[in-house]
């Protein structure tokens, strides 16, 4: 129900692009008093209208609820908060461009597909508006999200996130893994091999707080080993694991798997998809 109602906020802001304070805390549930402080601290730079009323965009909602889990779940405080969130965005400085791209391939595989944006829902359960403003460049689509979205059209989130052909290379040097685009805030995905493998093999570096913001499920089996930092995964919505470094988790992609750093460092993965259908 929580997850339907926040779909239901985050297609409403993306119909109307910007919203006033109230509107802005509603959606992220916090109050127009907890904004104002942390836009003094410096957390959240919102854009203002010439009578000085405050306008905030989706993108700026999502910034928000992550500092929320931070503060409430993570208990960090707002300086912690402020480093966490810099080091964000200094990964995230070319998502404008990424997510207009990104966009523009998601539209193209609809389209291909023929199906419309209300058959896109009966499929996936994302709402028309949701995706009409992804695929607009207007909203970032979280890892769940996009997952679904994937399935619908028949591909993988590594096919339709990347920037170039792959090659049928055996040896990739280090430091020339292609990076995909971001899947949301403070997750970084390294491609370690390329072509058409059984296998889809990845690093996954997690910031803290970075999480798939929802549960999916695909075909295949997983493997998932830790280089460094905490990861906290729940699959088929019962079993929750916490991993450290040097633990490794093998589970079937098919049952639902939702995920997140619950740590204050970096968390990095090395994780394998087989078939490769992530």
């Amino acid at each position: 129900m929580l997850a339907s109602t926040e779909t239901a906020r985050c297609s409403r802001l993306a119909e109307s692009k910007t919203v006033s304070i109230s509107a802005a805390a509603r959606a992220a549930g916090v109050s127009a008093s907890t904004l104002r402080l942390w836009e003094r601290y410096g957390l959240l730079k919102p854009a203002k209208t010439g009578k000085g009323h405050r306008r905030y965009t989706i993108q700026e909602i999502e910034r928000i609820r992550n500092i929320r889990r931070l503060r409430e779940v993570r208990r960090f405080n707002l300086a912690a908060i402020q480093t966490v969130m810099t080091s964000q965005a200094d990964q995230s400085s070319s998502w404008d461009t990424d997510s207009t791209a990104l966009g523009q391939r998601l539209l193209a595989l609809r389209l291909r597909k023929g199906l419309t944006l209300r058959q896109v829902r009966d499929l996936t359960g994302l709402a028309p508006s949701l995706v009409s403003s992804i695929e607009r460049g207007i909203s970032q689509p979280t890892v769940a999200t996009l997952k679904k979205l994937t399935q619908c059209y028949g591909t993988t989130v590594a096919a339709v996130t990347a920037r170039h052909v792959s090659k049928d290379d055996k040896l990739i040097r280090a430091g020339q893994y292609r990076v995909l685009p971001p899947l949301g805030p403070g997750i970084k995905v390294e491609q370690l091999a390329e072509g058409s493998l059984l296998m889809d093999c990845q690093r996954w570096t997690l910031k803290p707080g970075a999480a798939s913001s929802g549960p999916y499920a695909h075909e295949g089996e997983e493997f998932i080993h830790v280089l460094a930092g905490r990861f906290v995964i729940t699959i088929d919505g019962r079993e929750r694991y916490e991993l450290r470094p040097g633990d490794s988790l093998y589970f079937k992609s098919t049952l639902l798997h939702a995920w997140e750093n619950p740590g204050p460092e970096d968390t990095v993965l090395l994780w394998i998809n087989t078939p490769p259908t992530f």
